[in-house]
C-alpha cells in the first residue's frame, strides 16, 4: 500500500463537487480535497455525477454506469476517498478499492453503507465533537453476542480540520455566488431605530428558545427610549405554519412575530458576511446538532458575538472570551411531558443587554477569536491534517477493544445531566428523566461490561432506552476508575 512517502492512485467519490461556486461549504471543502492529494503526488480519479437530460437516467441509471466504469480505470484504486453522501453511489468495498476512508461532514447520509461496514479503512470525523459521536455509535453494545456494532470501525477513527472560507477570504468568498444580494426591502428596513441580531441558519433553530430570548430581550428594556432589538431570520424556517405557531404563543401578550423577526432571503456570503458586520449579536439556539459550525465562526469571525445552547459542536469551537458565549441551564430542559418555561430564557436576554453595553470588549473577544480560527481552519492546515490522517493507512491498528472491559460512560451527546432532577440536556433529545430511569442510570455509570449480566441490561435498555436514548456510552475506561 502506498502512504505518503509512495503516493499512489485515489479515487474520489464526493457529493457537491463542481465548484465554483460551490455548492455549500460541503462543496468547498471536498472541492480542495483532490488538489491537495495531487500536488503531494496522488494520482487523483475524480466521481463526477452524471447530466440528468440523458433520458430516463433516474429509472435506468444507465450513465452512472459508465461513470463507474470509466471510474474504475485500467487497475483499481489504491484508496478510495468517500463523504457519506457519496457512499449513497458507491459502497465501500475491498472488491473494488485496497484501502477505503470515509470523511463524514455530518451522520445523515450513507448510513446504511458505513455504520457497520468492515470494509472501511480509515473513518475521519470533521470535529473532535463527531470523532466521540462516532465512537458512541460504533461502540453500541450487543448485550446478547456481547460485543459492539462496528468494533473494527472503533479502532480506525480520527478527525480532520476542516477549512473555513472565511480564513481564505474574509469579505466573502467569491466562489459561494448562490443566493441574492441584500433585497432593497430589507435594506430600507435595517435603521439605526432598531438593534439587529441574526439566526441566518435554515432549518435549525429551536423557535421556542429562539423566541423566548427575543421576548425578554425586548421586555427587560428600561430605558424609555432604548431601542428595539429584532433578529434577521431565514425566510425558508419561519415557514408560514412556523409563524402562525408563533403569533398564536404571543398572541396572549398582544405581540406576533414581526415585532421580534424580519425574514431574509438565501444570501450570497459576501453579502451574508456584511449583514453579519452591521449585527450586535447572534443567535444559535438550535435543535440540530452541529458537526462542525461554520455558521458560528463565520459570525465570530465577521466581529459579532454568536450566543448559543452549544448544541453538536458549537460548545466546542472555541474557548471562552472568544466570541461563542454557551448559555444553558437545567431550567431550559423540557419536563417530561414536554413542556418548556420561556423564563428559563431570561437570563440570556439580560447577559446580552449587558454585553451590548461593553461593545469594546465584545469586539477584543471576537478579534481573539477571529486570530484563533485563522490558525486552526486555514487550508493549509487543512492540507496537514488531511496527509497525517492518510499517513495513518500505513500503520497496523491497535487492537479491538475488549467488550468486557469497557465502561459505561454518560454520551457525547449529554451538555448536561442533573442527577438530583433528572434534567438532561441531550444532542439527541433533551428531557427529564422519570425515577426509574435516573435510578437504572446512576446505578451503571462507571462500571465495567465485565460487571454487567446479558438479560439484566437487555431488560434495563429495553424499558429505559438510555444508550438508544443518547444518555449512556461505552468507552474505554478512564484512568480513575
Amino acid at each position: 500500500m502506498q502512504g505518503r512517502g509512495m503516493p499512489g492512485s485515489i479515487a474520489l467519490m464526493l457529493s457537491k463537487t463542481g465548484g465554483p461556486p460551490f455548492h455549500g461549504s460541503v462543496g468547498y471543502v471536498n472541492d480542495a480535497i483532490g488538489p491537495i492529494m495531487a500536488r503531494n503526488g496522488w494520482r487523483v480519479r475524480t466521481f463526477a455525477p452524471p447530466r440528468n437530460d440523458l433520458g430516463e437516467e433516474a429509472m435506468v441509471p444507465l450513465a452512472l454506469s459508465a461513470q463507474l466504469a470509466a471510474l474504475d480505470g485500467a487497475a483499481a484504486p489504491d484508496v478510495a476517498f468517500f463523504d457519506a453522501a457519496g457512499m449513497a453511489v458507491r459502497t465501500p468495498s475491498r472488491g473494488w478499492a485496497r484501502r477505503n476512508v470515509v470523511l463524514y461532514h455530518g451522520l445523515a447520509y450513507g448510513t446504511g453503507a458505513w455504520m457497520t461496514s468492515p470494509d472501511i479503512d480509515l473513518h475521519c470525523a470533521n470535529s473532535p465533537y463527531l470523532e466521540r459521536t462516532l465512537g458512541a455509535i460504533f461502540a453500541f453494545p450487543n448485550w446478547q453476542q456481547r460485543r459492539c456494532l462496528n468494533p473494527h470501525a472503533l479502532r480506525a477513527l480520527t478527525r480532520i480540520a476542516l477549512p473555513v472560507p472565511c480564513v481564505e477570504s474574509p469579505d466573502g468568498h467569491p466562489g459561494f455566488g448562490y443566493g441574492a444580494d441584500l433585497p432593497p426591502y430589507i435594506q430600507r428596513k435595517l435603521g439605526d431605530d432598531v438593534v439587529w441580531g441574526h439566526a441566518l441558519q435554515p432549518g435549525k433553530q429551536d423557535w421556542f428558545a429562539t423566541l423566548s430570548v427575543m421576548f425578554w430581550l425586548n421586555e427587560l428594556r428600561t430605558s424609555p427610549d432604548a431601542k428595539r432589538i429584532k433578529l434577521l431570520v431565514s425566510e425558508s424556517s419561519l415557514t408560514p405554519d412556523t409563524r402562525r405557531a408563533l403569533d398564536a404563543m404571543l398572541a396572549p401578550a398582544g405581540r406576533n412575530c414581526d415585532d421580534y423577526f424580519l425574514s431574509v432571503p438565501l444570501l450570497n456570503q459576501r453579502t451574508l458576511f456584511q449583514l453579519m458586520r452591521r449585527c450586535r449579536f447572534a443567535l444559535a439556539y438550535n435543535r440540530f446538532p452541529e458537526p462542525f459550525g461554520f455558521y458560528v465562526l463565520e459570525s465570530v469571525h465577521n466581529r459579532c458575538p454568536v450566543y448559543t445552547n452549544g448544541v453538536g459542536n458549537n460548545r466546542f469551537l472555541l474557548p471562552p472570551e472568544h466570541g461563542i458565549h454557551v448559555l444553558e441551564t437545567p431550567a431550559m430542559t423540557p419536563a417530561a411531558d414536554g413542556r418548556q418555561d420561556a423564563e428559563a430564557y431570561r437570563g440570556v436576554a439580560e447577559r446580552i443587554l449587558a454585553d451590548l453595553g461593553r461593545s469594546d470588549a465584545m469586539a477584543a473577544q471576537c478579534q481573539r477569536g477571529a486570530a484563533l480560527i485563522d490558525q486552526q481552519w486555514s487550508l493549509a492546515a487543512f492540507e496537514q491534517s488531511l496527509l497525517a490522517a492518510m499517513d495513518r493507512l500505513d500503520r497496523p491498528l491497535p487492537p479491538e477493544p475488549d467488550f468486557e472491559a469497557l465502561q459505561v460512560q454518560l454520551s457525547p451527546l449529554v451538555r448536561h445531566m442533573d442527577w438530583d432532577t433528572g434534567r438532561c440536556l441531550n444532542d439527541y433529545a433533551s428531557t427529564t428523566l422519570r425515577s426509574q430511569a435516573l435510578a437504572a442510570a446512576r446505578a451503571l455509570v462507571g462500571r465495567r461490561c465485565a460487571e454487567l449480566a446479558s438479560d439484566e441490561m437487555e431488560r434495563i435498555e429495553s424499558t429505559h432506552r438510555l444508550f438508544a436514548g443518547g444518555l449512556l456510552t461505552l468507552a474505554p475506561a478512564t484512568p480513575a476508575s
